[in-house]
């Protein structure tokens, strides 16, 4: 009875451990997060001047409010999309990686990934495949020690101020919110 009660505190233990080890080294992945490799970023800048959220810049643009910066797109099943193109640059300072989550409004969506890839969903068919691809969360890796950038950008279903949060390891979680094409 006693190897019995021993072997069973093992295991849950060992699941325990297993559970710990899963939520704090931060890979989980959802259906609702595009997760990137340093092999779709676009490569390494020494400085940005935007103004950086949470260790990302890009997120914070002057004309973003300019609804003439909007690309109008109608889907396969009609609904109309605007999407605002924003090239995003992670700091080496956030320490392996952030995730940029829009929190408002549930409507709007991120997409970023390679740029040939992205390139080809926006241009083809209508830009249906970049909408669909789209997710309210993308987790961007750091890739060196400068600032890395990836191509991208923005769903909305109309102009409008959409608020983002940005998370990384080591940096409090910051949020700011952006007027998209909205003035």
């Amino acid at each position: 009875m006693k190897r019995v009660a021993l072997f069973i505190a093992a295991l849950v233990i060992v699941g325990a451990g297993v559970l710990l080890w899963w939520n704090l080294r931060g890979t989980t992945q959802t259906p609702s997060m595009i997760t990137l490799n340093c092999s779709d970023s676009a490569g390494q800048q020494r400085s940005v001047t935007e103004t950086l959220v949470g260790g990302v810049g890009g997120l914070v643009l002057p004309g973003s409010g300019d609804p003439s910066a909007l690309w109008s797109r109608r889907s396969a099943d009609g609904h109309r999309y605007f999407a605002y193109k924003a090239f995003l640059e992670v700091s080496p300072a956030t320490q392996r990686y952030a995730t940029v989550t829009i929190v408002s409004p549930l409507s709007a969506k991120l997409y970023y990934g390679p740029s040939g890839v992205v390139g080809t969903l926006a241009n083809s068919g209508n830009g249906g495949g970049f909408f669909a691809a789209a997710r309210s969360q993308v987790r961007l890796p750091v890739c060196g020690p400068g600032f890395t950038g990836f191509v991208g950008g923005i769903v909305v279903m109309k102009p409008t101020s959409v608020t983002f949060a940005v998370a990384s390891p080591r940096k409090k979680t910051a949020r700011v919110t952006v007027r998209i094409g909205n003035g």
